[in-house]
């Protein structure tokens, strides 16, 4: 019978800290799911640890790599490359002055500085996928072909276009190897699940030169089992899953019209060596994450913004909504007081003054995150901050320093509020100091809006968690929260928009 490093779950707290090696201590206390996870991971030269988001993986990952330390007699000799998204880099390198007392470097800068940095003597060197891809891959010519300009001069008229690709480049493949790295740690693994992948193939050539590999991510198989293969061969070569992709695509898959089903014995098979060198932990698994509350702030939209909504639901002509090209965008920005087609703004924003109310009289005693989708919101909510002299921190795509923004609003108790567009603070970042939540304006993305949750909601925290979404009674906003809450995307599966619109 196939082990399961599932059946780990089944410990008791007691029982698992009897199999971590005597001898090696956590720096900092794990969570019950964080044992198990660290127990599979070193008894596995490679090895996925599946962990939903924020329950906690990074912290995982620095105790292995405190053990192999350890292993090693604490020497500080033990290399190991860190491969994350960018919005983590700086993240994993703080979470690594946490947890232990080993001594990391973000790999940021030109090609050059990142090879300068590589030859610091560190215990971690943290880069993100691009990074990592300029630094071991080159340019290749893939076609070129002559396109003939209107109009140019005689002799000039036939303009060369060169395609070219990224492929993996051996020597630099080498020269890092040969820089005593010999452990690999690959966050959110999913992203390399695509055989065919330049982030694939470099995973791939790495692994081969490294004596320990650990994939982590909160979303391993995506959609479809063939998922399994390009992080399975990464974790042992093709141990479990055969070393070639498409002898594993034939021997489990069957050819559809759209594209590739598993087969009933492929799905037995899968499923049944699937935890052998890998464990899983849904949220609802964790018992160690402090509660979580949801809330909803309804208000009713003004006199002016119901008009205009209205008009534009009937497809009436207004000069705020007039030349609106995206209808659905213009119908969550009259909710939170203003057209940015038109220029257009309400004189009165009930959105705004509900969350001033709800901030002012939480604001003292808790640290608070806003998340918005506008450009126009943020910066409206940063002047009403001002206004009440509250102290704040902002992200958005303009922040040049985004970790230096969140780290002071960490770390700062005078800064009370960060402000954040979805797509810049929503992911990858440790929020861990407050402990409300509040959704000016939702995402349509049910990834980004769970990713969102889990900035307050993670490893670190030990406080209950407050959640409040803005919602305009009767608009588009009570569907989308309705949808997302249900693990639909906001615009996904409507039967009757026009329900749809007026929250019904």
């Amino acid at each position: 019978m196939t082990i399961s490093w599932n059946d780990l779950k089944l410990f008791s707290r007691k029982e698992l800290m009897q199999l971590v090696p005597k001898g090696f201590e956590f720096q900092t206390k794990p969570w019950t799911h964080q044992i198990a996870a660290f127990v599979s991971a070193i008894s596995n030269p490679g090895f996925l640890c599946a962990l939903d988001l924020g329950t906690g993986k990074t912290k995982v990952s620095i105790d292995y790599i405190r053990y192999l330390e350890y292993l090693d007699g604490n020497r500080g000799k033990e290399k190991t490359l860190v491969v994350c998204l960018n919005s983590a880099v700086e993240n994993f390198e703080d979470e690594v002055g946490i947890h232990s007392n080993l001594k990391a470097v973000s790999l940021r800068g030109s090609k050059k500085e990142k090879w300068d940095l590589l030859k610091r003597k560190k215990n971690i060197y943290i880069i993100n996928y691009e990074g990592l891809r300029s630094l071991l891959t080159k340019r290749v010519i893939k076609s070129a072909e002559q396109i003939i300009v209107p109009g140019a001069p005689e002799g000039e008229e036939i303009e060369i276009v060169t395609k070219n690709k990224q492929v993996l480049d051996p020597r630099e493949v080498f020269r890092l190897c040969g820089m005593g790295i010999k452990n690999l740690i690959i966050d959110e693994s999913h992203l390399i699940k695509s055989h065919e992948s330049v982030n694939f193939k470099i995973a791939k050539e790495l692994s081969k030169r490294m004596n320990n590999r650990l994939l982590m991510t909160g979303t391993p198989f995506g959609n479809t089992l063939l998922d399994v293969w390009s992080q399975y061969f990464i974790i042992d070569f093709g141990k479990t899953f055969t070393s070639n992709y498409f002898q594993f695509r034939k021997a489990f898959f069957k050819k559809i019209k759209w594209g590739w089903e598993i087969k009933p014995t492929g799905e037995d098979y899968i499923r049944e060596r699937l935890y052998s060198k890998a464990i899983r932990y849904n949220e609802d698994e964790v018992d160690d994450l402090p509660p979580k509350i949801f809330r909803e702030k309804r208000f009713n939209l003004s006199r002016d913004q119901r008009a205009e909504y209205d008009k534009l639901v009937n497809n009436e002509e207004s000069n705020a909504t007039s030349g609106v090209a995206n209808k659905s965008m213009a119908y969550r920005q009259i909710a939170s007081g203003f057209v940015i087609r038109s220029g257009h703004k309400f004189k009165s924003n009930p959105k705004l003054e509900a969350l001033e109310d709800l901030i002012e009289s939480v604001a003292d005693r808790h640290k608070i995150v806003v998340f918005t989708e506008f450009t126009e919101s943020l910066s409206t909510i940063e002047k009403m901050l001002r206004k009440n002299k509250i102290k704040f921190k902002s992200l958005s795509g303009k922040t040049k320093d985004k970790h230096a923004e969140y780290s002071a609003f960490e770390k700062d108790p005078s800064i009370r509020v960060l402000v954040a567009n979805t797509a810049s603070g929503g992911a990858s970042i440790n929020l861990v100091s407050a402990t409300y939540c509040i959704h000016y304006e939702l995402s349509g993305s049910v990834i980004q809006y769970k990713q969102s949750l889990k900035r307050i909601h993670r490893g670190g925290q030990t406080q209950k968690c407050f959640f409040y979404v803005m919602i305009a009674k009767n608009t588009v906003e009570a569907s989308m929260y309705n949808n997302l809450r249900n693990g639909v995307d906001a615009f996904d599966r409507i039967v009757d928009f026009k329900k749809f619109l007026k929250g019904e």
